[in-house]
């Protein structure tokens, strides 16, 4: 019994002293902050090494945008505002800091990666977020995708599930719009459009599929497909100025 009393009474006093030295370590923190001995005169941020597969976003501007809060010193500074003084930055994704003894900030900054256009000015990236920066509107080789701001996550997911759908015959979605009405549209990556219309997108595109190697090697080029046909569809020829479309089905 006494030997557990013993046991106890040292777990206690480790505990207790634990406690005591944790809250001693807080109150000199406090007393040197107040002081200005964990300042930036006493321990200024020397470097700001910058990590990460940078393409549109150079180390020069990532340096910029932490100097104002590294400039508190190595403990004074708020690690959260230098993330988030970086991740300001139009083509950064996301941003870690860490302190490295004794004097540096290290800095590992993830970019967006554009996979398509959002309307006018804005990007997707490939995490599905949207985001905006100098020069989207003149970058090539991107999808265009368009639509009602409360639409594009769903735009962005039938992008995608096109797309996979089209690979299949060969083909690639270059447009994907949505009006206002739900009326779909998209254009392939061989400028031919596909009126999907507001309903039963998923059938409508397979009916497309179906006929796509027969439209591929007809005499004439199709520039207009219309699936809101309930069994059908209707042909554009390319060399058409005017008139109807041709009925198919």
């Amino acid at each position: 019994m006494a030997n557990i009393e013993h046991v106890q009474d040292r777990v206690i006093s480790s505990a207790t002293l634990a406690t005591i030295l944790i809250a001693a370590v807080v109150v000199l923190a406090a007393v040197w902050l107040r002081s200005g001995l964990i300042g930036s005169e006493h321990w200024p941020v020397r470097w700001l090494d910058v990590e990460g597969e940078l393409a549109r976003t150079s180390a020069s501007q990532i340096r910029s945008a932490a100097l104002g809060p590294a400039s508190r010193g190595f403990f004074a500074t708020d690690l959260s505002e230098v993330r988030t003084e970086i991740e300001a930055l139009p083509w950064v994704a996301s941003a870690g800091v860490s302190r490295h003894w004794p004097d540096a900030l290290s800095i590992t900054v993830t970019e967006h990666r554009p996979i398509a256009r959002w309307n006018e000015t804005a990007l997707f990236s490939d995490r599905g977020e949207v985001f905006e920066a100098d020069g989207s509107q003149n970058m090539q080789g991107l999808a265009r995708l368009s639509g009602p701001e409360a639409r594009r996550d769903e735009v962005l997911e039938n992008w995608q599930t096109m797309r996979r759908r089209l690979a299949g015959v060969g083909q690639d979605l270059q447009e994907l719009a949505v009006d206002q009405r739900g009326a779909w549209t998209a254009v392939l990556d061989n400028g031919m459009e596909l009126k999907l219309g507001r309903e039963l997108i998923d059938q409508r595109l397979g009916r497309f599929v179906q006929v796509h190697e027969e439209l591929r090697t007809a005499t004439r080029r199709v520039a207009r497909v219309d699936l809101r046909y309930t069994n059908g569809l209707a042909i554009r020829w390319a060399d058409e100025s005017t008139g109807e479309a041709e009925p198919h089905g």
